[in-house]
């Protein structure tokens, strides 16, 4: 296999590819016994039939096209690794010399990974909201208590049970309403102190893709809407409802969802690719214990074993979870580099 030319053009390559004639030919031999075994010719068993008869039972003209598409599969991860590519998509194949004793001819073009042009990504700032529950907060949880647990009186008045120890003991498993408020504080500050991390990563993302200069392919926004729309699935699924169930109730048709979904598409591809990109400037790497560690908490998560569990992992699925951790290193690398200022929250 020989890469007669290869150019790039925004984020699109083009390669011209040079195969042996020979090679074809044991492609199409593989391809017409294929359709041997595919087919029942009078007087053989499948696959059994003499080369000329079968070629004469057969469209030749569709095996040849199987065996042109079978090579180039076949040599396609060759292809990459050769010309150092980072496809995104599926490529586009032509044909261009497909003829007897002739080398077999043709062209690729295919959509890869951007290249990106970095601005500022240390010493950006950001501000974090503090994370603190007012007491008045915690009584409105209560309240919401209160009014779970109320009932309706002979006069259809709704009696609210009073804050104290026996209710504590009614609507949870403490014994005083002080260690119930006590959890209802934890439960709310933990809910806080995540959704500060995640506006915090938010900020990070965005402050760091602010000046870098990037051109997104669609063909990576399309993935991240199948991948969002796989999400709302299983959300969907933890209240027995389908995706179908969801468009039903919103009047809406799937192509009006996934034009929903494209800003936010585009926005979370933007970001992936910044952090990739902060990786590879910074030379992170993700180690193989922080790769086994990860598989292990994966496996967990779902009630699996874990030694079972990576076993069953594919190379798409390794490098799937390899980019996920880089991609979260390069953010904590972004916040550690950071100018962070706590944000305290307006007392009303």
């Amino acid at each position: 296999m020989k890469i007669l030319t290869q150019k790039r053009e925004g984020n699109k390559v083009f390669l011209e590819i040079e195969e042996d004639y020979s090679r074809f030919q044991k492609s199409y031999d593989n391809a017409l016994a294929a359709a041997g075994k595919e087919i029942r010719i009078a007087g053989f068993r499948p696959g059994k039939a003499p080369r000329k008869i079968l070629e004469g039972a057969l469209n030749l003209e569709a095996v040849e096209q199987r065996a042109a598409q079978d090579l180039i599969a076949e040599e396609y991860s060759e292809i990459i690794e050769t010309s150092k590519i980072d496809p995104v998509d599926y490529p586009s194949v032509e044909i261009t010399q497909q003829a007897k004793d002739k080398p077999f001819l043709f062209k690729l073009a295919v959509d890869v990974y951007p290249e990106v042009k970095l601005g500022k990504y240390k010493g950006i700032k950001l501000e974090k909201k503090a994370a603190d529950v007012p007491e008045a907060e915690v009584f409105e949880t209560l309240g919401r208590l209160q009014d779970r647990f109320s009932t309706v009186n002979a006069e259809g008045k709704k009696e609210l049970l009073p804050l104290d120890d026996e209710f504590a003991k009614k609507v949870s498993r403490f014994g005083t309403l002080a260690e119930l408020k006590e959890e209802v504080n934890r439960a709310m500050l933990e809910e806080k102190k995540a959704e500060a991390d995640a506006d915090l990563r938010n900020q990070a993302i965005a402050a760091a893709g602010a000046d870098a200069k990037v051109e997104v392919p669609p063909a990576m926004v399309d993935r991240e809407i199948d991948i969002m729309q796989d999400e709302l699935r299983t959300s969907l699924a933890q209240s027995g409802l389908t995706l179908e169930d969801y468009l039903r109730g919103a009047q809406k048709e799937e192509k009006a969802l996934r034009d929903d979904l494209k800003k936010s598409a585009e926005i979370r591809v933007r970001g992936k690719i910044v952090l990739k990109a902060v990786a590879a400037a910074e030379k992170i790497e993700v180690t193989p214990e922080e790769m086994q560690a990860e598989i292990k908490a994966m496996a967990q998560s779902f009630g699996q074993d874990h030694t079972e569990a990576e076993k069953r992992l594919n190379q798409d699925s390794r490098k799937y979870i390899e980019e996920y951790l880089i991609r979260k290193k390069a953010l904590d690398f972004l916040i550690e580099h950071a100018s962070v200022k706590i944000k305290e929250e307006k007392k009303s």
